[in-house]
């Protein structure tokens, strides 16, 4: 049987848009290799508690919140970030779209003053495949989505942790008695019925990525266990009920601009903060 022109006209909108999302998702992921060099942006002064520095990846810079910093360009950094919520003059923020362990280390270290007192850090998502496991649950076949999700979880497994060890023992080589916060992800999903006209991510699907979640973050707890001076805020809890297609979400779905797409909104960056602080 036939399509009529409307349904074919509509049909194309829809695989225009998800291709839109590919390339946003793909262009956050390069970001840090355009993005401000690790100087970032934020108040030149520390505050009376010491210097703050945060660094990390579009969870710490603020991607999805709104509010951004025209200087802080393919970075993607927002004035509704986290560390802006914690009640402290943030001396250097640092965090960057996209990054991975290795643009931390290559990009947002550098000198730290040597008063500093408080890293704050969101670092391995991009690492296990973040933007590329989205799209292929979003866009694939459950097929695709199973296989890309099994792949980032050997991953993180496998080989994440020893990248996150060399990124706390470099914070700690920098600074030395500096209180430092690493922050895990939330679980994305809230195992709703899908919202979005783009692509669709099943209950199966979003069980599985969720569970994934999971299995970053105890790999994450794990690593931050044998650092002293660390400490892991595990946020998976905070943000239950705030999920993809929740009826009050603190996680994005298919978004404009795309590359805010499955990240906090602003209330989702403000729960960061309060159970970041909780633990100040």
């Amino acid at each position: 049987m036939s399509r009529s022109p409307l349904l074919r006209r509509h049909r194309l909108a829809l695989a225009g848009a998800a291709a839109a999302l590919v390339v946003a998702l793909g262009a956050l992921a390069a970001a840090t290799l355009l993005g401000p060099s690790s100087a970032g942006t934020g108040a030149a002064a520390a505050s009376a508690g010491g210097a703050y520095v945060a660094l990390g990846d579009s969870y710490s810079s603020g991607v999805g919140a709104g509010g951004y910093l025209e200087e802080s360009g393919a970075c993607v950094r927002s004035l509704r970030a986290y560390p802006y919520g914690l009640g402290r003059t943030v001396t250097s923020f640092r965090a960057c779209g996209g990054a991975r362990t290795e643009d931390v280390l290559g990009r947002q270290l550098g000198t730290f003053p040597s008063d500093t007192q408080l890293v704050t850090i969101t670092i391995g998502g991009n690492d296990a495949g973040f933007a590329d496991v989205i799209q292929s649950c979003l866009l694939g076949s459950p097929r695709a989505c199973s296989t890309r999700v099994g792949e980032a979880e050997r991953f993180v497994r496998d080989e994440l942790t020893a990248r996150l060890r060399r990124v706390y023992e470099a914070i700690r080589e920098r600074a030395p008695k500096a209180t430092v916060v690493v922050a895990g992800y939330p679980r994305l999903f809230a195992r709703r019925p899908w919202c979005s006209p783009v692509g669709a991510i099943d209950d199966r699907e979003q069980r599985r990525l969720n569970e994934g979640a999971n299995l970053l973050a105890r790999t994450i707890a794990a690593e931050v266990e044998h650092h002293s001076g660390f400490r892991f805020v595990d946020v998976r809890e905070a943000f239950e009920g705030g999920g993809v297609c929740s009826s009050a979400p603190r996680i994005l779905g298919v978004t404009s601009p795309r590359f805010s797409s499955f990240h906090p909104t602003a209330r989702g960056q403000a729960t960061y903060a309060r159970v970041i602080g909780r633990r100040l």
